[in-house]
């Protein structure tokens, strides 16, 4: 573990379904995304099984994240391949609705064009 000072920590808003490298050492997937209200995301360390609730999460310039302090620490060994196939199906159904939207502003862009012929 190297004992540089990290530069410019950055409040951000983790993605559920992303994978963060800590600061302190050791990966995490977020399980649950940032909630505004709270300040806080869920994460589980995919080495350990380990789960918590992060508080004011900020990232640093390499990319690398920390945390305030955390709340709700357990074990949930097994749950990792879960959280990752919920994770994608999240993603898939978030892409789903993107490309429903974008077909209908097509749709009406062109009965616009349509109407102004």
């Amino acid at each position: 573990m190297t004992t540089e000072k990290r530069q410019n920590p950055q409040r951000f808003a983790p993605r559920m379904g992303e994978e963060y490298e800590n600061a302190g050492g050791g990966r995490y997937l977020c399980t649950r995304g940032w909630d505004e209200d709270t300040w806080t995301a869920r994460f589980l360390n995919t080495a350990s099984g380990w789960e918590l609730v992060a508080h004011g999460i900020v990232r640093y310039e390499d990319g690398t994240i920390e945390w305030d302090y955390s709340t709700g620490g357990g074990f949930n060994d097994g749950r990792l391949q879960e959280y990752r196939e919920n994770c994608r199906r999240a993603e898939k159904e978030k892409e789903a609705r993107t490309a429903q939207l974008w077909h209908r502003q097509i749709s009406l862009a062109n009965a616009m064009l349509c109407f102004m012929i």
